[in-house]
């Protein structure tokens, strides 16, 4: 092994040597050569890999990594606060329970804590405590972090509590408080604060204006935060939870169950003897815990065990709770490309909220995510769940979110590479920033902006050091004033190869921002950002970036068109737009755009731009899709051109019709999905039942079936061939006389189906579910020939919701 290893060091040496020192570009042949070196580095190091590890070590391994994935989010939560509860819940759920029973308003209590020992975990074990369920008529979930704004905070709760319609068009905390009173008065509720740092008695006072105004009894604000000061502001608390480390007793228990999966595993003990030693230096933090654990999990091997204990990161602790050191172990294990990936999140302030999809598709287009075997999406996806595993990315609800101190390790590691100004001290600006991030929103509110020289400064000293020319990455997001967008307009026109892009417009400046985005021709992600009653419509100079992968315009307000031009963009393959994505159905010539990723609504036409063939060479579309206008198809062969059942990708395919034709029934056969499709609706459909749905039925794989106005349609799938089939939807079948869903089949073979809805099918007689062991709820209604029930459980598990059926008697109801 050692001499192969000498072998081949040695030609690889002397081959990047010669080409390096060539002072013109690598031909294909030394490109190949460095290849086939490094292929067989590769083949050397699995024999190493071989040679090295025990056997023993490699089961053992094995067997814990095959219950190691998505130990991030729900494992985690369920490792720490089900099986080593701490004694501080019972305290919090007393001073509950005492406050509920006293004439007090409001109890705001705080659980105080250095990062990581578990304080957000303490709030969710209280939030989600059955007494607690049964006794708030409202819960609401907040995380506030660093950027304390009061209207981001209002509009948080009232994400809670009421639908988008009432305060989306809101912009004034008086009028968000106005409408969380409505949605609060005379209700007891919960509110959890997470990550609270803001000092400010006044801005409290502002906050928690509205919510002292309930008109009930008992309520509680449940904060947690790091600093002592917060939780000790006048008049707001009596008294906090002080939340310390996990006790001995309880830590290494709890160690154990992160590194081996199970808390009282007894193997190893000499593994268990480092281990042990290992706990001390994480000083009871279960964050610190789960961190390293994972690095431990990875190589059951004495030695490697010994080199983490003896790492010389320990001895850089400042503190005595001090855990940077082995969150920074951690990450200095990494493999070179998850390092690459999780310092990128430097640029993003503490307490960002990010979606998964999101940072993957940074990641591409910057070209950090390379694999030869897989979609690269796919590849992101898996090196994600990677550092989700690792704790490095921790799932908050439907978004991820980086800890605190993890992000204190990422600014770290990234100092060189990564800048984030955000109005506290910034770090150096070395000339070797490649991405920069700029966020003001924690700085400007409406009432002083114009104030602050913060930004204004770092702009001067980002272009004093010359690195806009080099710059890949560079964000603006946020309300700003006019020194500062004359400033960043002036920074834009000197960069040269910026790939990623993402800016908020202000309407004194959304002209020239507009303006300088054009001349980017080597942009792959593009972000832009624009709240304002004065619409504006996107550029046509837009579409000349021609490299450009994602066009992100979710958050571009009253935004009723696209350019015309949009399906020049030949690489786009992400278009983000706002709401459902009606506005995917205004790209004439989709079909230009062949790597499209998404497409959630295709409007078909008669004329060229919008025929339905503009489908067909949209393989790589995923997630779902809407096709509206399918009466204007003329025939089977322009269906069929379409090539939907070649999109392996989709999950979800909806077909309406808007108007009756005389050749529905030949379109819809031209429409058959593809077999793994899980969600198919069909919409005022006034043809017989395709056979792709019927005798020749082929998707087996169906989840949810919805069928709405099909006022043709006589029979139904044979439902013996839908074993995953899980909710069933018929609505306004105006011909169907039938349902029934009775076969022989073994308990292996049962249906999962547990949610069926029959609401106005007229002509319908009778329901047999008598193969529906799953089911927990039934609704039918306006049915009103519907005479014979038949297949109902008497377990008591199933909901039904029977109304508008007046021929259904209790004597034709039967189990």
């Amino acid at each position: 092994i050692q001499k192969m290893k000498l072998k081949g060091s040695n030609q690889f040496t002397s081959k990047v040597k010669s080409m390096t020192q060539s002072k013109g570009k690598l031909t294909r042949s030394e490109i190949e050569d460095i290849g086939q070196t490094v292929d067989s580095l590769h083949k050397i190091c699995d024999i190493v890999h071989a040679a090295l590890l025990l056997e023993k070590n490699d089961k053992l391994l094995a067997a814990i990594q095959n219950t190691s994935t998505n130990i991030g989010g729900t494992v985690q939560f369920f490792t720490e606060s089900k099986l080593f509860p701490r004694k501080e819940k019972a305290d919090i759920l007393k001073l509950i329970s005492t406050s509920a029973s006293s004439d007090q308003e409001l109890l705001v209590l705080p659980i105080v804590g250095h990062g990581g020992v578990g304080k957000t975990t303490l709030a969710r074990l209280v939030y989600h405590d059955p007494q607690v369920e049964a006794d708030f008529h409202v819960k609401i979930w907040v995380h506030v972090s660093a950027n304390f704004d009061e209207i981001k905070l209002a509009q948080g709760i009232l994400e809670e509590i009421a639908p988008a319609s009432e305060y989306a068009h809101i912009k004034h905390l008086d009028g968000l408080q106005l409408v969380i009173n409505t949605y609060l008065h005379k209700k007891r509720y919960l509110l959890v604060l997470d990550d609270i740092w803001e000092e400010s008695e006044a801005r409290w006072d502002k906050l928690l204006a509205p919510l002292k105004c309930a008109d009930s009894k008992g309520n509680v604000i449940l904060m947690t935060t790091r600093k002592l000061y917060v939780a000790n502001v006048k008049s707001k608390v009596e008294g906090h939870i002080n939340l310390g480390g996990m006790d001995d007793e309880t830590f290494w228990p709890f160690f154990k169950r992160c590194i081996f999966r199970d808390e009282n595993y007894q193997g190893e003990n000499k593994l268990q003897g480092i281990g042990k030693e290992i706990a001390i230096k994480l000083k009871g933090n279960p964050l610190a815990a789960k961190s390293v654990a994972t690095l431990l999990r990875r190589n059951l091997t004495e030695p490697y065990w010994n080199r983490i204990l003896k790492s010389d990161e320990w001895k850089l602790s400042n503190t005595v709770d001090d855990i940077i050191p082995a969150l920074k172990l951690s990450y200095n294990h990494l493999p070179y490309h998850l390092q690459q990936l999780f310092s990128y999140c430097a640029m993003f302030p503490k307490g960002y909220r990010f979606e998964k999809e999101q940072l993957i598709r940074m990641w591409v287009a910057l070209g950090f995510v390379m694999d030869e075997r897989k979609k690269l999406e796919d590849a992101g996806s898996d090196s994600f769940d990677d550092l989700v595993d690792r704790s490095f990315f921790q799932k908050d609800e439907q978004h991820f979110i980086v800890h605190d101190l993890m992000h204190d390790v990422a600014q770290e590691v990234s100092v060189h590479e990564c800048l984030l100004v955000d109005g506290s001290d910034s770090p150096k600006v070395f000339p070797t920033i490649r991405h920069v991030g700029i966020w003001t929103e924690s700085v400007y509110k409406d009432e002083i902006i114009g104030q602050h020289k913060t930004f204004e400064k770092k702009l001067d000293e980002i272009e004093n050091k010359g690195i806009l020319k080099t710059l890949e990455s560079l964000m603006l997001v946020g309300i700003y004033d006019e020194k500062i967008s004359e400033k960043f307009v002036g920074a834009l026109e000197k960069l040269s190869y910026v790939q990623i892009l993402k800016l908020s417009a202000m309407p004194f400046n959304v002209d020239s921002l507009l303006s300088s985005v054009e001349k980017f021709i080597h942009l792959r992600y593009l972000e832009l950002r624009y709240s304002s009653d004065q619409h504006k419509p996107l550029p046509e100079a837009i579409c000349k970036l021609y490299h450009l992968i994602v066009l992100d315009i979710t958050h571009w307000s009253g935004l009723s068109d696209l350019p015309k031009s949009i399906s020049y963009l030949l690489n786009l393959q992400y278009l983000l737009v706002p709401g459902s994505g009606s506005l995917h159905s205004k790209i004439p010539r989709v079909g230009q755009l062949k790597f499209l990723q998404e497409l959630h609504e295709f409007q078909a036409q008669k004329g060229s731009d919008f025929n339905i063939s503009q489908l067909e060479h949209l393989e790589d579309i995923k997630g779902s899709l809407s096709i509206l206008g399918l009466e204007n198809v003329k025939d089977k062969a322009e269906a069929s051109s379409a090539m939907i059942k070649d999109k392996e990708y989709l999950r979800t395919l909806s077909l309406s019709w808007g108007e009756n034709s005389d050749v529905q029934k030949e379109v819809i056969e031209g429409l058959q999905p593809h077999g793994d499709l899980a969600h198919l609706l069909v919409i005022n459909y006034a043809g017989a039942t395709p056979t792709w749905l019927g005798g020749n039925f082929s998707l087996g794989n169906l989840e949810s079936l919805q069928l709405q106005n099909c006022t043709a349609m006589k029979t139904l799938p044979p439902f013996e061939e839908l074993p995953y089939l899980k909710k069933l939807s018929l609505i306004g079948m105006s011909s169907l006389k039938d349902v029934k869903i009775d076969f022989n089949c073994s308990e292996e073979d049962e249906l999962e189906l547990s949610e069926v809805e029959i609401m106005t099918c007229s002509a319908l007689i009778t329901i047999r579910l008598h193969s529906c062991k799953a089911l927990t709820n039934l609704t039918i209604k306006d049915c009103g020939a519907l005479s014979c029930l038949k297949g109902l459980s008497s377990s008591g598990q199933v909901e039904y919701n029977i109304k508008g059926c007046p021929q259904l008697q209790a004597d034709t109801i039967s189990s």
